[in-house]
């Protein structure tokens, strides 16, 4: 039996929310013969993996270089530090996933940048999901490459879940979904289109946002033909806004994504995607599989929208994909990937 400890697994909230991605990834490494997770889920989940007897065979870091960000940042900084010499002293195998190209958060930037070194460093494989992912190791951390590896985002195939254009009128051009965050870019595609009196573009922001003054924001620069539908949406109604939509546009800024979760599951319902020109984006854009458009600045959304109106996705190409790259195959591969490179 292989044990994991996989980081951070947050206890769920009172209304049972908890990461999908952390909570996917422990269920396929469980659902894997002869492998299992040993670390529960817990409101603080650096303190929880303290204790050597939380330590997997295998241990498995996300977004460790955010940590600073946690309540007591600056304690947890330090225990997270240790913490790591030690695991690695006991010859603990650790893999650190690197999602970003840098903590979407502003705060504490060095703190977050010696955490990166000194997992970069002291880990023992390196798991990215974009290409770019590769060519950050190497410029930043040119003696690491070797170790860093290239594995899609997981997903899954939700297309049962959306109408075929047979079935529907569409209603928005434009459908911007997912909690609605600064670096995401939402409030600055909203002022773009009033500041430049873009009225021929109907666009539709669904999504929660925990910041009062960033969604007054939003309403204050919104357009005759921007619907805010403000709240978290189950899969069900999201694919219901998928169907009636012609693209999900992600107007994400350049400088901090790499891969998002907000992409695979939209690509899991077979829908077309215009996002930055930056990590999977640009990867997915020339996948011939899939339809996945991109842009440097937002004048090029209107072009792409124009241009791509009327081309339809090849559901077999989406489906192809999809389970391709599912969670069972993602830890086949990652599990492969750290017991070839003993």
């Amino acid at each position: 039996m292989t044990t994991f400890t996989v980081f951070p697994n947050i206890k769920a909230n009172n209304k049972g929310n908890s990461n999908p991605y952390i909570k996917d990834f422990i269920a396929a490494i469980n659902n894997t013969p002869d492998c299992k997770v040993i670390n529960p889920s817990h409101k603080n989940p650096l303190l929880s993996i303290i204790t050597p007897k939380k330590w997997g065979d295998i241990i498995i870091f996300n977004w460790y270089e955010s940590i600073p960000d946690f309540k007591h940042g600056y304690i947890q900084f330090f225990i997270a530090y240790i913490l790591l010499i030690c695991m690695k002293i006991s010859k603990k195998k650790i893999i650190w996933v690197l999602h970003n190209k840098k903590p979407h958060a502003e705060k504490k930037e060095l703190l977050k940048k010696i955490l990166t070194s000194h997992i970069a460093n002291l880990s023992d494989h390196i798991i990215t999901h974009a290409e770019e992912g590769l060519e950050i190791i190497e410029k930043k951390f040119p003696s690491c490459r070797n170790k860093a590896h290239f594995i899609d985002h997981p997903t899954k195939n939700r297309m049962y879940l959306t109408k075929s254009d047979k079935e529907i009128v569409k209603k928005y051009d434009l459908l911007i979904w997912g909690s609605i965050s600064k670096y995401k870019g939402v409030y600055d595609f909203i002022k773009y289109l009033n500041d430049n009196k873009i009225n021929d573009l109907k666009v539709c922001v669904l999504g929660k946002c925990n910041s009062e003054l960033l969604v007054n924001d939003i309403k204050s620069v919104s357009t005759p033909n921007t619907t805010l539908v403000l709240k978290s949406a189950s899969f069900e109604e999201l694919a219901e806004y998928i169907s009636f939509s012609d693209f999900v546009l992600m107007p994400y800024k350049h400088d901090t994504i790499l891969s998002s979760g907000t992409l695979m599951d939209t690509l899991s319902f077979g829908a077309k995607v215009i996002g930055p020109d930056t990590g999977s984006f640009s990867d997915y854009s020339k996948n011939n599989d899939l339809n996945v458009y991109v842009f440097n600045k937002f004048d090029d959304i209107k072009d792409i929208v124009k241009k791509h109106h009327d081309t339809k996705i090849s559901e077999e190409g989406y489906s192809k994909f999809l389970e391709e790259n599912n969670w069972n195959a993602f830890i086949r591969k990652a599990i492969s990937l750290i017991t070839s490179h003993q």
